[in-house]
Parts: structure tokens; sequence; C-alpha cells
């Protein structure tokens, strides 16, 4: 079942996910001299609206997809194509030709560009829960109305907590639940951990936990064990076959809270729900919050990396979607930050809440402000000169 040896394994999991000495490694070896990065232009058929991407590879995975969703729902039909790479020079110096660039590096480069125009986000943050209680008390932190609704569900559908003690739970999950939820959640963009690494490193030094209704599985998560057990970081999650019909049920909202139930039953004194996108307005984020975690910089090499978003031209299009987008920046002093953009005509989407324990604030940027400078150019003059 398993490819590669325990070690090994163990190097590919510290590369990735790593704290302390091997984040920093991770962090000097991608910033190396001549270290060359990646770079990706979104466009809309008319040319009305485009965002690019410029910086560490990551950043194709975790900021530009969703950027380009908000971007397809208000123009259209997106099309991305890869650039050539870059230096740090070029990224630089250069500008490539969007309403919206983003750019991704470490903490140190970021604070040297320009702040004109631009925000700074965290390119991971991560949602810890304490537990303090038994499940009982946990369950007494989620709103009155929350708890009801998922009461109701758990009987209609008879959901349980069932362990997976052997590796033939392992392969059940990672074939049946993870691989095929990551595939129809992210299509092509998807990316996991491999089966020998989920073994060794996870499996093996934590808990996989289904959700069953009555007798079947319907959707698991695989989990970390640290800190002699007190710190449970949910790793993989998927539901049986990637069927939608288990997100609709609520199977996903199930694992949450049975996974909360048996930290709360054995010993666990915090529970990582794992890295989130910069973005509030992602259903997984606003769901995740219901259970009031704190917000933190993430804890690998991540935690030093930035993105520096900045307008290039003040366009109706860059406004909508600038107001569609709330997201998490960090300020001058690397807190936590909650900004929602708006102006005249576009108030700002303060129902899609970024704010919570570990966010400093909560901002309201004023785009007439923000965009002040920039050209202004109609799409349908672009289009032509295009």
């Amino acid at each position: 079942m398993v490819s590669f040896s325990p070690a090994l394994a163990r190097l590919r999991y510290q590369w990735t996910a790593g704290t302390g000495a091997w984040a920093r490694g991770h962090r000097l070896w991608a910033g190396l001299p001549g270290r060359r990065f990646a770079s990706a232009l979104s466009t809309v058929p008319d040319r009305s609206l485009s965002l690019a991407y410029q910086g560490l590879p990551a950043g194709l995975t975790y900021i530009l997809p969703y950027l380009t969703e908000q971007q397809s729902a208000l123009a259209g039909r997106v099309s991305t194509v890869a650039g050539p790479a870059v230096t740090w020079r070029q990224l630089r110096h250069g500008s490539p030709d969007a309403d919206l660039v983003a750019l991704g590096c470490s903490r140190r480069r970021a604070l040297a560009l320009p702040s004109a125009h631009s925000v700074l986000l965290p390119f991971r943050v991560h949602q810890l829960l304490d537990i303090v209680g038994d499940a009982e008390a946990m369950h007494k932190t989620v709103s009155a109305n929350e708890r009801r609704q998922f009461a109701k569900l758990r009987r209609k559908y008879e959901w349980t907590a069932e362990l997976g003690t052997g590796e033939e739970d392992l392969r059940f999950f990672y074939e049946r639940m993870h691989l095929p939820t990551m595939a129809s959640r992210h299509g092509g963009s998807a990316r996991s951990v491999d089966l020998d690494v989920a073994t060794h490193e996870l499996f093996h030094k934590g808990r996989l936990l289904f959700v069953t209704e009555g007798e079947k599985r319907v959707a698991g998560v695989l989990a970390r064990l640290e800190d002699g057990g007190k710190v449970m970081r949910m790793r993989l999650l998927g539901v049986l076959d990637g069927d939608e019909t288990h997100y609709r049920s609520g199977a996903v909202k199930a694992v949450y809270y049975l996974a909360m139930e048996w930290a709360a039953g054995n010993g666990v004194s915090r529970i990582d729900f794992s890295s989130a996108d910069p973005y509030p307005g992602k259903g997984v984020f606003q769901f995740k919050r219901r259970f009031h975690p704190t917000l933190v910089h993430a804890e690998n090499h991540y935690r030093d990396y930035r993105v520096h978003l900045r307008a290039k031209r003040d366009t109706p299009l860059v406004r909508d979607l600038l107001v569609a987008t709330p997201m998490l920046t960090v300020d001058s002093a690397d807190r936590l930050v909650a900004v929602h953009f708006f102006d005249g005509t576009r108030p700002a989407k303060e129902n899609i809440r970024g704010d919570g324990p570990g966010v400093h604030a909560t901002r309201l940027v004023d785009l007439d402000e923000f965009l002040a400078g920039l050209p202004v150019t109609p799409p349908t003059e672009r289009t032509t000169r295009r």
C-alpha cells in the first residue's frame, strides 16, 4: 500500500507543512537568488476585466482561483493563460497589462512595494478552535439557532461518528471520499498529499473519523495529532464519491461537529480547522466561522508570504469586483484586518463578515479614495483599441 519509507514520507510532509526550521528552510529555498516565479493572466472575451498573478507558484492555487471566480460572475467566461517564468527583478520593475495585479512574495519584499492603490493580504490563514469543557459545553459556543438546525439534521440522517482503525479504512477514505471530493470541488487545480504521506504522517500520527448515516459512511476527515495529542489538525476531508448530495444534506457540517465532540472527549485542547484563503466570502470560511475560531497566520512557510494586490485602472468592473470580494489584509503591525470596499453607488458587503477572534479590526475602504489618480478607461474604448 505504501511506496515510500516513513523517513521519506516525513521529509515530504515537513517540507510542505512543517514549522520552525523546516518552514525557514523552505522560505530560504523559495527565495534563492535567480529563482524564477510563475505568472498568469486571466481575461474575459471582451477584455473588460483582466487579472494578473505573478510570484510564488502556490498563488495559482490559493490566490488567483477565487479572484477569477469573482471575475467570471461579473464579466463572463474567464480564460487564464500561463505566462513565462519571471525573475524577482522582472516582477519588481515590470508591470503586466491588467486591471488588477496580485503579486505573491515574501513579506519583506511585499513591504518594499508601492502602497498606493494596493492592499496586502496574508497568503494563508488558519482557524483555531479552543476546546473548553465537554461536548455539551462546546455545542453551547455555537448559536442556538445553528445548534437546533444541526440537531434536527442529526436526527433525520442518524449521523454517528466512527473511527477508522485499519489501513483498509484509510484506503476507502482516500480513494472513495477524499480524492473524488477534491476532483469534484477543485477540478484541475486540486492538490492533496500522496497516499504514503497520508499513511505515515497523518493516519499513523492522528485519527480517521467517519460520519455514518445508519450503517453507511458518507463523509470523513483525516486529522493529525500533535503536541502530545493536545492539538488536532484537520488535514484531509471528503464525502462519499465526491457526491454533492452529502454537501446539501449537511454531512460535511456533521464532520466538524463530530470532530469537535471527539476532541472534547479525548483530551484535545485545540482543533486546527486547516488553512484557508484570505477571502471571507468563501462558503467554507463562513461555515467554520460559526464555531467562533481564532484566526491566525499560517504556522508553516506560508506565514512569511504575502500577496500585494494592486489596482491599475479605475473601471466600473474593477469597482464591482473589489466590492464583491471582502478580504483579509494585514496592517503595518502584521495584524489581520478585514477589509470591505465601497463607493457612493456600491455599498460594502458587510453581511460577508470577516471579523472575530484574532482579527484586529474591520476597515471600510472608499474606492473613490483608493483608486484616485488611476486611469479611467471605459470598457468599450479599451475593447476598440485592442
